[in-house]
């Protein structure tokens, strides 16, 4: 992972292109435009903020683990929270954030069901109608949001087993690792492993070995190593092999993200 110093946003300050911004009551309502092979650096946020995905999807990277944020999902924000993103195809966020803390505001999560989806449209009507009442309407659907993602994260920790093979993953980007070979070293049966990194990480084994190589392929294109170069020590068969994969996760070639990394002029 490339080592930057990340950045702290103010409140009502988002990466994007800006649709629309409105205030109500005590919320903070603004609608972003993101463009497909677009990326957002690490940072985080001054203020706990909820995140309704109106049309696309993204990747969402904490730490070590990676979430997916599809259409009609919420996503909620610890304050604070160190993240980054990335846009494979072209997507349109509505971000609400509040003046005052609300209960469960401190829950970070991915909700995407009936329920949330239904929310999120609620919200988002409540932004165009914009009435004397609509405040009160947003903190009370607010308040289901962070219920329902304090319920979606209750018993759903990693078991320490599985904290380990996202590790292992993430340092062996470069080895041949088969499900097999993790689930006999969790001395769990593949099924179950497979089953179960896909529920708490919200992608495969397989989609995470793919992410931690293009990981570490951004840090070596950006050393100024020769895509082949790149290509072998990542663990990709050729350098067709990490154009693809690097393609279909990031949305850019890897020849167009160290054009990126340029200084303009």
């Amino acid at each position: 992972m490339i080592k930057v110093q990340p950045r702290t946003l103010r409140p009502g300050e988002f990466f994007g292109a800006p649709v629309i911004a409105r205030r109500l009551g005590d919320f903070s309502l603004s609608m972003w435009r993101y463009d497909g092979g677009s990326s957002i650096p690490w940072h985080a946020h001054e203020k706990a903020y909820v995140t309704f995905v109106m049309r696309g999807a993204y990747r969402e990277h904490l730490g070590g683990t990676t979430r997916t944020c599809a259409t009609n999902a919420i996503v909620t924000h610890a304050r604070g929270e160190l993240h980054a993103d990335d846009f494979a195809t072209p997507a349109a966020c509505l971000s609400i954030e509040s003046d005052r803390p609300l209960p469960y505001d401190d829950v970070s999560a991915v909700v995407a069901t009936p329920a949330s989806a239904a929310l999120g449209d609620r919200i988002l009507r409540e932004l165009r109608r914009h009435d004397a009442f609509s405040h009160l309407v947003i903190e009370g659907l607010l308040l289901e949001v962070f219920g329902e993602a304090a319920r979606s994260r209750a018993g759903t920790f990693e078991p320490a087993w599985l904290r380990d093979i996202r590790a292992i993953i993430a340092a062996s980007f470069d080895a041949k690792l088969t499900l097999t070979a993790l689930a006999r070293n969790a001395n769990v049966h593949p099924t179950h492993l497979a089953r179960a990194f896909r529920r708490h990480f919200g992608c495969t084994v397989g989609d995470a070995l793919r992410e931690s190589r293009v990981e570490k392929a951004k840090h070596a294109i950006a050393s100024g190593d020769s895509l082949a170069d790149v290509a072998a020590q990542c663990g990709f068969a050729d350098q067709s092999h990490l154009t693809r994969t690097f393609r279909r996760i990031t949305g850019i070639t890897p020849a167009a993200f160290r054009a990126s990394l340029r200084p303009t002029r």
